[in-house]
């Protein structure tokens, strides 16, 4: 810190070589040491200057949100079935959900993540007459742009968090859009009936979108139970639109427990050896670096999640790249390396 910066390119290769000599425990221990140091220097040295009161301590990552709500889970005498990890969701969200909708001006989300999506969403038939479901809307970002930008005939919203909603309902009041929110675990087995029922008519959507809910599956099953909530809810021959953090190439390879795009304004971190359905810590950085949030996300490999969703019922699935919108600057759009290793997937399912 504050010394010569080594590009990446020349101690890296180096590092993992010396690493892969060191016997297997003693690697991982060793490398969630140094790679906590690491990200608490360049997080320290990201908001020092920006620092805001809504900005959630630094130490506040995924193993104290998840200890915090284990502790609370079992003090409220909450048990730990399918609902757990909705729970852990929730209390997490409640601390960071104002500067979760800050995040929204991170980079990658900015540029690449929503024009990506826009043009996903885009395709298909005019939304100007389609019934829009959004299934872990959080603040309600998206249930705004389809409304806003895309004239979606209804939109309606659902969230496992009291607090992310009331930022969504708080906006909604100041502009008025006609959007419906709702709470709901959309991990209960009755997560579907309850939403048809909350909402009424018309019972199920012409497009079903989720952003980054599938990572907070911790498990197969609470994977296989999302794709299930979404099926019923979505039409035969509607669509299912998902962003999704994905087990990719770019971290089966890593092996330092530390990838990062600067560029980007994303920082991912894990420990231990890389692994189909293993929990990574992403933080996120707004465009000018005034906050940040930092989440757990369980990721698992496109072959997975394809499984989840044809045993739902889904079939043409679409893996669509993510590419760098027209407006992008020009850093971004030459980012061409950092986007493509950045652990994110959107893809496109057709209920059958």
């Amino acid at each position: 810190r504050g010394g010569p910066t080594i590009p990446a390119s020349l101690w890296q290769p180096v590092a993992q070589a010396h690493l892969l000599q060191i016997p297997p425990l003693l690697r991982s221990s060793l490398i969630s040491h140094v790679s906590s140091r690491i990200v608490y220097l360049r997080l320290s040295s990201a908001i020092s200057t920006h620092k805001t009161k809504s900005t959630p301590p630094l130490s506040y990552t995924r193993h104290t949100a998840v200890k915090m709500a284990s502790n609370a889970s079992e003090a409220d005498g909450e048990s730990t079935d399918h609902s757990s990890s909705a729970s852990k969701a929730a209390k997490l969200y409640a601390d960071i959900a104002v500067d979760y909708n800050a995040a929204k001006s991170n980079p990658f989300k900015r540029y690449v993540e929503e024009p990506t999506f826009a043009s996903v969403l885009s395709r298909g038939p005019r939304l100007s007459c389609q019934h829009v479901l959004d299934l872990g809307c959080g603040a309600g970002h998206y249930c705004r742009m389809l409304k806003n930008e895309m004239n979606a005939e209804i939109v309606r919203g659902v969230d496992v968090s009291e607090h992310m909603l009331n930022e969504a309902k708080r906006q909604e009041i100041q502009m008025p859009l006609g959007i419906e929110y709702m709470c709901q675990d959309l991990l209960a087995p009755s997560a579907a009936a309850n939403i048809t029922k909350t909402f009424g008519p018309p019972d199920q959507a012409d497009l079903v979108m989720a952003e980054y809910l599938i990572p907070y599956a911790a498990n197969e099953k609470e994977l296989n139970q999302f794709c299930a909530t979404a099926s019923a809810l979505v039409k035969q021959g509607g669509r299912f639109v998902s962003i999704v953090s994905l087990c990719s190439d770019s971290i089966m390879s890593n092996h330092m427990g530390l990838l990062e795009s600067k560029t980007l304004g994303w920082v991912a971190t894990w420990e231990g050896e890389p692994h189909d359905g293993m929990c990574v810590d992403f933080s996120l950085f707004a465009e000018d670096g005034s906050s940040r949030c930092t989440f757990p996300n369980y990721v698992y490999s496109k072959e997975t999640i394809e499984c989840a969703l044809r045993t739902s019922g889904f079939e043409e699935i679409e893996w669509v790249p993510m590419v760098a919108g027209h407006d992008s600057p020009d850093a971004i759009k030459s980012a061409l390396d950092d986007i493509a290793k950045t652990p994110v997937g959107v893809f496109v399912a057709r209920r059958l």
